[in-house]
């Protein structure tokens, strides 16, 4: 057979690479003379911004290799002995492996930094399903679950019978609602079918594992996936699977990948706020400043998802109360009134920052900032850091000494 590899998309680098990830929808500044409610319904538009940034071209690079080293391995001698091999395991023989170089990864980082639009992003640029002649089949080649909340194996299992049925048409799941089949078959038909049809298999929220006692055996179930399936497993979660894969040797070996934290304040941050500051469906137009760049990566703590929500939420709350004007008093707003779950995240990340760490407010930066009393200017020349140090030896609520000061601003 030939190297189904060879069937993917060429693989996309520079600058081709991130002009076919970036998403823009379309937007005039006319938009902003509309009706209110018209306004409101296209401010949710801002969801469908994606800007690519290095993590975005990583995901893609790391899922396009473990793809192409699949599909490489599908339809050859060593391919048709670990079919063999597996369907002799499954109705009950010994297991023999056969090594084919299959392995996992993972992609780890904080809730909200864009991991799953990544990763949506390069599922969508490795192409739809691939059809293969002799003999005739269609391979997927990514195909994403998620991790059962629960931990518990058979349903991992079920899920991806049931996803595959969705996919390609056919009725797998089905055959295994047998009261003759038992969970090593089950296995064993999942581990054929991945085999066949499957390039890499993703599975999303790995950290419901490190929950409940019966992770380590969903993992142990998922090596297995990987030994006898001969397909690549990317594995992705938040930073609560570290210490769990960090058990043994083994586990993280296979737990080698990619690591992400918040975007630092730099190029990166403030090229994503200029293109979010395009998108205004407020009456009244404001321009990006340096102080409001500044003012929006310490109240999002440098998470994506939050600063998306904190640029909707203000224009919303500014068309819906007539304030028309997306700038420091509508954010603010949109920060203590709609965010406030996440305060104590956010000030958390804010203290240990690249930011200046003495400030200073400068009205003329941005005209629709409020003008600072003496006390506000005294406050504004301590650190965020010195607040918190500060409200720990009072033994006060540290969220609330902070929550005074969210209109100084630092440039």
């Amino acid at each position: 057979m030939d190297d189904l590899s060879k069937l993917l998309p060429p693989l996309l680098t520079g600058k081709e690479l991130m002009a076919r990830m970036i998403s823009l929808p379309e937007y005039a500044s006319d938009f902003r003379s509309l009706p209110a409610n018209e306004r409101l319904l296209k401010l949710t538009d801002l969801y469908r911004v994606f800007i690519p940034t290095t993590m975005a071209v990583e995901v893609y690079n790391k899922l396009y290799m473990m793809t192409s080293m699949s599909l490489k391995q599908k339809g050859g001698v060593t391919s048709v002995r670990q079919l063999n091999a597996t369907y002799k395991w499954s109705h009950g023989g010994d297991f023999h492996g056969v090594a084919t170089g299959a392995t996992s990864a993972t992609i780890i980082g904080d809730s909200g930094i864009g991991k799953t639009t990544c990763i949506q992003t390069a599922v969508g640029l490795l192409g739809d399903i691939i059809e293969v002649d002799s003999p005739y089949r269609k391979v997927i080649p990514v195909l994403t679950v998620s991790c059962p909340f629960d931990a518990s194996y058979k349903g991992l299992l079920c899920q991806i019978l049931i996803s595959i049925d969705e996919t390609l048409g056919t009725s797998y799941y089905e055959s295994t609602q047998k009261r003759t089949i038992n969970s090593q078959q089950v296995l064993g038909l999942v581990c054929q079918i991945c085999h066949l049809y499957v390039g890499t298999l993703i599975i999303d929220e790995i950290q419901f594992l490190v929950e409940h006692k019966t992770g380590k055996q969903l993992y142990m179930m998922i090596l297995q996936l990987i030994n006898t399936a001969c397909i690549n497993v990317l594995l992705v979660g938040t930073n609560e699977c570290v210490p769990f894969f960090r058990q043994a040797p083994q586990m993280a070996r296979r737990s080698v990948g990619l690591l992400y934290g918040p975007l630092e304040y730099g190029e990166d941050f403030r090229n994503i706020c200029e293109i979010l500051f395009r998108y205004q469906y407020t009456a009244k137009g404001n321009q990006l400043t340096e102080s409001l760049s500044t003012w929006l990566y310490e109240h999002c703590g440098g998470v994506t998802a939050s600063l998306l929500a904190l640029v909707h939420d203000a224009q919303e709350i500014a068309i819906l109360k007539g304030k028309e004007m997306l700038g420091i008093e509508t954010l603010t707003e949109a920060y203590n009134s709609r965010m406030k779950m996440l305060h104590s995240y956010v000030a958390t990340r804010v203290t240990t920052t690249n930011l200046p760490q003495t400030t200073q407010i400068k009205e003329k930066d941005d005209p629709f900032l409020p003008a600072p009393s003496p006390l506000l200017t005294q406050v504004a020349q301590r650190s965020y850091t010195d607040i918190v140090q500060e409200a720990k030896k009072l033994g006060t609520d540290i969220v609330s000494a902070l929550r005074k000061h969210l209109t100084i601003v630092e440039v």
